[in-house]
């Protein structure tokens, strides 16, 4: 079983740049958008969707949305934009901390039951051992990997929605015989369904199904 400390050393970030880190494991986190800019900014700790709905965003920010994380832990290596890494810059919010970590852009065209849009970011990931994963194999050599569930604005997905893959997806399940950490590109490609269901990548994983 992996501490914390052990999986801080695996994604080897700077431990004392606290607001680029997600320790808190497959939770809720929770996001508010800059109105001017698009800036994702990210709970760095975990908050329900009942304190979600709750949270009060300051003036010239909205709720962008809440969901269980599929990541063990992940870090934010820089900020959005930024040419080195270095910590992200941070606020607090009805008494809890948010990270700028994220800028999305332009959606694709083409798509019709799920939104894909390029994410500029620079987000490491890790899953721990014995994780089975859901993989998005996206027809071009390339997967996705999932990144949260069950999200939603402001009430919860309905369940009873079935998420309709795009032409040409798959998706396949593998379960990990080793710790697995991922450092997505940047922009990454974030695919979110109308069921609840983010995955994120592009990456090829050469792993056992």
């Amino acid at each position: 079983m992996n501490t914390k400390q052990d999986i801080i050393v695996a994604l080897g970030g700077e431990k004392s740049w606290i607001h680029n880190w997600s320790l808190g494991g497959c939770e809720f986190y929770g996001e508010i958008m800059d109105d001017a800019t698009f800036g994702v900014w990210l709970s760095s700790e975990p908050i329900s969707p009942d304190d979600y709905a709750d949270l009060v965003a300051p003036k010239g920010f909205r709720k962008s949305g809440v969901g269980r994380s599929q990541h063990d832990a992940a870090f934010f290596l820089r900020p959005p934009g930024a040419d080195v890494d270095g910590p992200v810059s941070s606020m607090v919010v009805d008494g809890r901390s948010f990270g700028l970590v994220a800028r999305p852009g332009k959606p694709e065209s083409g798509f019709s039951a799920v939104m894909v849009l390029p994410v500029y970011k620079s987000h490491r990931l890790f899953f721990a051992s014995g994780r089975t994963l859901e993989l998005l194999d996206t027809g071009d050599g390339f997967s996705l990997v999932p990144q949260a569930v069950e999200s939603h604005l402001g009430r919860r997905k309905d369940p009873t929605i079935q998420r309709q893959m795009p032409n040409g997806w798959t998706s396949r399940h593998i379960t990990l015989k080793d710790n697995l950490v991922i450092d997505l590109p940047c922009p990454a490609r974030v695919a979110i369904f109308k069921n609840g269901d983010i995955f994120h990548g592009p990456v090829q994983l050469d792993l056992p199904t």
